[in-house]
């Protein structure tokens, strides 16, 4: 098999993805999140206190408690609000298709058994290849 033919399997892996119910669900939530205000600011607080704090980390300061339950605050928020937490299952279930299909090719290319190492490897996506 050819490097063009292979891409062009690729190509038409990437368009089945982009078909599935994982990716569709996944767009809706993030278009809804767009929509719903407080749940955007909601998660634009807790990326910006993250990232400061990662930042300070990094620089080798010290990060004061007061900024770790801050942080710990916005993370409870974020739990609590429903279509955030609705958003991270469809993240979630995106996830393990992907990892699955990962799964799989990997399989393919190493030919090694499938879910030799137990479906908790591919999420129990993979259907026992």
């Amino acid at each position: 098999m050819t490097a063009d033919e292979i891409i062009k399997l690729a190509f038409e892996l990437g368009n089945s993805i982009a078909e599935s119910k994982e990716i569709q669900d996944l767009k809706d939530l993030q278009a809804k999140i767009y929509e719903n205000r407080e749940a955007y600011e909601l998660i634009m607080r807790f990326q910006d206190a993250r990232m400061k704090m990662d930042n300070k980390k990094k620089d080798g300061l010290l990060v004061a408690k007061q900024e770790e339950d801050h942080l710990d605050i916005l993370e409870q928020e974020l739990n609590s609000n429903p279509i955030i937490t609705e958003l991270m299952s469809a993240q979630e279930k995106f996830d393990n298709l992907m990892q699955a299909v990962y799964f799989a090719m990997n399989q393919a290319i190493t030919g090694g058994d499938s879910c030799s190492s137990g479906c908790d490897s591919c999420g129990g996506q993979c259907g026992g290849l």
